[in-house]
């Protein structure tokens, strides 16, 4: 079973946010046809990861972050 709420490494606090997956654009700005990447919904974050662990994860590029917070970490 999928649930969307995880811990983002790059957001502050010990809670967790919603993630979704990566749309086209996002892939195709990282490079990628992966469609196991998912991203944190947060305000200001760039935050993707593989829906399975974050150990392969990392920002995308500063132009595709969320809006509407201070630009994230």
């Amino acid at each position: 079973m999928f649930f969307k709420d995880k811990h983002c490494p790059t957001c502050k606090g010990s809670g967790t946010q919603v993630f979704t997956p990566l749309s086209p654009g996002e892939r195709k700005a990282l490079g990628t046809n992966r469609t196991d990447l998912w991203r944190c919904t947060a305000a200001g974050c760039r935050w993707y990861q593989p829906w399975d662990h974050q150990a392969g994860g990392g920002r995308l590029p500063e132009e595709l972050q969320n809006p509407g917070a201070d630009a994230a970490q």
